[in-house]
């Protein structure tokens, strides 16, 4: 993820880690590279936005993330299914995204 020093003062890294973390799952989901992705950025953004709102579990995090970047997707006529949230954790993912 992409941040501003001025980014880096507020929150801990215990905090950056799973922004990290949940940033990395997210892309996996969304079968995109989470550094070179044009959209990498607003789902930075978003990671954080949610992770301030007192969202602090990273399988969460990642669903939910992706499942706001469908909507995005989707207003431009793009369609996928969501991704379950919760389901992260249990080893649940999709197919096509864990033989990675």
């Amino acid at each position: 993820m992409a941040f501003l020093e001025i980014d880096r003062r507020i929150f801990t890294t215990t905090d950056w880690e799973i922004m990290q973390r949940a940033h990395n799952r997210a892309s996996i989901l969304l079968d995109r590279c989470p550094r070179t992705d044009p959209r990498c950025n607003e789902l930075a953004r978003t990671i954080i936005a949610m992770f301030e709102s007192g969202i602090r579990d990273e399988d969460e995090l990642a669903a939910m993330a992706a499942n706001r970047e469908l909507s995005f997707l989707g207003a431009r006529g793009h369609f996928q299914k969501p991704f379950p949230i919760g389901k992260i954790k249990q080893g649940l993912m999709p197919e096509s995204f864990t033989e990675h």
